[in-house]
C-alpha cells in the first residue's frame, strides 16, 4: 500500500500543478473574487485534475516512456497498473464531488476537463500523437480550463472569456517546447509530435510568437486604470526578455538535451511571470 501511494504521488508530479493553479488564481484575480471561500475547494480540485492528467498520460504512454529512460510502468506487473487505474478512478470521483460543492459551472468544467484528458491521452483520438492538436489541447487543459474555474465564481463575461483564450495562446509558448526530452523515444515509436513533424526552428518560432501575442492580448483585455503602470511596464519588459531568452532554441546544432535544459529554465521564469501578472491584477 505504501509503495502504491509513493508511486501515485511520484506520477502525480505535484510541482507541475503550479501552472494550472496560477491560471486558476489568474481567473479569480480578473473577477476580483479572492474573498470567495469556494477558492478553498477549487485549489484541491485543480490539483486533483492535474494529477489525473499526469497519471493517465503515464499509463497510456508507458512503452514510449520506457524508451525515454522511464521504464517503471512498462516493467511493472498488470496488478500494479490495475491498482493505479483504481486510484485514478477515485481521484476522478473526488474531483466531481468537489466541483459539485462549488457550483454547477465548476461541475461542468470538471466534466469538460476529464473529457479533454481522455481526448489527449486515449484512443480513438489520442491528441498527444497529433502534432498540432497535442499542443492546442495540452495548453488548453493546463491554462484555459483552470482559468475558467477561477471565473466560475461569478457570471462569465465575454471580455474575460476572450482574455482566457489569449492566456491559452500564451501558454502554447511553453507547451510547444515540451517534447525535447522525449524526442528520441517518440521517434522510435513513430509518435507524431510537433517537434518531430515541423522541426526545431518552427517550434522556436511558434513559441516566441505565441508568447508575445498571447500575453499582450491578455493584458490588453484585462487592463484597467486601477492596475499600476510600473507593474505593467515590468510585465512588458519580462515578456520581451523571455522572448529574447528563446534565442538558443533556434540553434539547429543544439542537442535535444540542451534544448530541454533551456525549456526547463524558461518554464521556471515564465511561472514567475505568471505569478507577477496575478499580483498585478490584484
Amino acid at each position: 500500500m505504501l509503495s502504491d501511494l509513493s508511486q501515485l504521488i511520484r506520477l502525480s508530479r505535484l510541482f507541475d500543478a503550479a501552472f494550472p493553479l496560477v491560471s486558476l488564481f489568474l481567473g479569480v484575480a480578473v473577477i476580483n473574487q479572492f474573498d470567495n471561500k469556494a477558492i478553498y475547494l477549487l485549489i484541491p480540485l485543480v490539483i486533483i485534475l492535474n494529477s489525473v492528467a499526469m497519471i493517465w498520460n503515464d499509463i497510456e504512454d508507458k512503452e514510449v516512456d520506457a524508451d525515454n529512460g522511464r521504464p517503471e510502468l512498462a516493467k511493472s506487473g498488470e496488478a500494479l497498473l490495475q491498482r493505479l487505474k483504481f486510484y485514478l478512478a477515485i481521484l476522478v470521483i473526488n474531483s466531481l464531488l468537489l466541483a459539485w460543492l462549488v457550483n454547477l459551472t465548476a461541475f461542468i468544467l470538471t466534466v469538460a476537463t476529464l473529457c479533454v484528458i481522455w481526448v489527449y491521452n486515449s484512443k480513438p483520438i489520442q491528441a498527444s500523437r497529433r502534432p498540432i492538436m497535442s499542443i492546442v489541447v495540452l495548453s488548453g487543459a493546463g491554462a484555459f480550463l483552470p482559468y475558467l474555474f477561477g471565473l466560475s465564481l461569478e457570471n462569465i463575461e465575454t471580455h474575460v472569456f476572450l482574455a482566457g483564450v489569449c492566456w491559452w495562446v500564451g501558454r502554447i509558448s511553453l507547451s510547444v517546447l515540451k517534447d525535447y526530452k522525449d524526442a528520441r523515444g517518440d521517434a522510435r515509436h513513430h509518435k507524431k509530435t510537433f517537434l518531430l513533424c515541423y522541426g526545431i526552428r518552427k517550434v522556436a518560432f511558434v513559441s516566441v510568437i505565441s508568447l508575445c501575442l498571447g500575453y499582450a492580448a491578455f493584458i490588453g483585455l484585462v487592463y484597467s486604470p486601477r492596475n499600476t503602470a510600473w507593474g505593467l511596464s515590468a510585465i512588458i519588459l519580462a515578456i520581451g526578455l523571455f522572448a529574447y531568452m528563446r534565442r538558443p532554441l533556434f540553434n539547429p546544432k543544439a542537442s535535444y538535451v540542451q534544448l530541454d535544459g533551456t525549456f526547463r529554465q524558461l518554464a521556471q521564469y515564465q511561472l514567475l511571470l505568471d505569478v507577477g501578472v496575478v499580483f498585478w491584477l490584484i
